[in-house]
């Protein structure tokens, strides 16, 4: 399965975790999803699936989905999507709705060098 690494992520982040938060505890530490704070984004795009049918996006389990689609996610979150505090069901609803109507708008990001 293609999972992105940090490394891979276009837009900066905090990667230190907000008072009264724990990275490694994300699932169960926060229901909403901090689209400034890098590991909780990590693993958001990481636990996104395609629904057996292939007709919608899912967090968990599902069909693998590539890099490509998990970027494409990254800059729909970070660009267009205008929530403060999304949970993560939210989001991944949201996704689901503006996944087509983004593409034709979606501008690639240079690959980092």
């Amino acid at each position: 399965m293609p999972l992105l690494e940090r490394s891979d992520l276009r837009y900066e982040y905090d990667w230190s975790a907000s008072p009264g938060d724990n990275p490694k505890l994300i699932e169960d530490d926060s229901h909403h999803l901090s689209r400034r704070e890098g590991y909780e984004m990590l693993r958001y795009l990481n636990g996104l699936r395609f629904s057996e049918d292939v007709k919608s996006v899912v967090y968990g389990k599902g069909k693998d989905i590539s890099i490509e689609d998990r970027l494409y996610v990254e800059w729909m979150l970070k660009e267009q999507y205008k929530s403060t505090a999304p949970g993560r069901g939210t989001v991944t609803t949201w996704v689901n709705a503006n996944w087509r109507p983004l593409k034709k708008v979606f501008t690639r990001l240079k690959p980092k060098r």
